[in-house]
């Protein structure tokens, strides 16, 4: 509780907890965003790369193959993580064996495979290793730099400092403080509502 009260009077603890709060409401906008990539190229991988029969000890196995959907995302994600991605592209270059309950033709049995792989798998990493990740990156930065340099446009943030400013002055909650301690109190808001400490008394003061 000691922690939780120490936030309250950090100005800088409490500007980066904001971000993150305010960032969150807009990260569902950008997993949804995630999601449909995912999903795309899940059907994508599926109707190119499906037909791969798996096999033990190499890199098309139960948990890592494009035959049903929700293991197309999983292989997906293991992909976006950088985990050995070029290995599962490498193991469905043409020439591998079909799965038996794929339709092909008599003798086309190691037929399966594309060439195409290398294109899915690199454009599909590429995208989630600079674009997914910059987005998100993006998001924070905005709402950090709303709350750090926009002053010209209020927000809440700026609401909950006057009012803990205001209730030191006025401890009582009588709405109304010594005409003594005006200036004082704007100097201890930082702007837009007051004048922000680095503001010389006597520039405070002029009518």
């Amino acid at each position: 509780m000691r922690s939780v009260k120490m936030l309250s009077k950090g100005e800088g603890i409490r500007t980066h907890l904001w971000t993150f709060v305010k960032s969150l409401q807009a990260l569902p906008y950008v997993a949804l965003l995630i999601s449909m990539i995912f999903f795309i190229d899940a059907v994508i991988g599926m109707q190119t790369l499906g037909k791969i029969a798996m096999q033990d000890h190499t890199s098309i196995y139960c948990n890592n193959n494009f035959q049903t959907i929700f293991q197309a995302v999983l292989l997906l994600f293991r992909c976006a993580t950088g985990e050995p991605w070029q290995e599962i592209m490498l193991a469905r270059l043409p020439g591998k064996r079909c799965d038996p309950e794929s339709d092909y033709e008599p003798g086309e049995e190691f037929t399966c495979g594309s060439n195409f792989a290398i294109i899915y798998f690199s454009s599909f990493f590429m995208l989630c290793a600079f674009l997914i990740i910059h987005l998100i990156v993006a998001v924070v930065v905005d709402n950090f730099d709303y709350l750090t340099h926009g002053w010209s446009i209020l927000g809440s943030h700026h609401l909950d400092e006057f009012k803990r400013i205001w209730s030191e002055y006025d401890p009582e909650a009588k709405g109304f403080i010594k005409h003594l301690d005006v200036v004082a109190l704007l100097r201890s808001i930082q702007p837009p509502l007051g004048f922000g400490k680095l503001c010389p008394h006597h520039v405070a003061c002029k009518p």
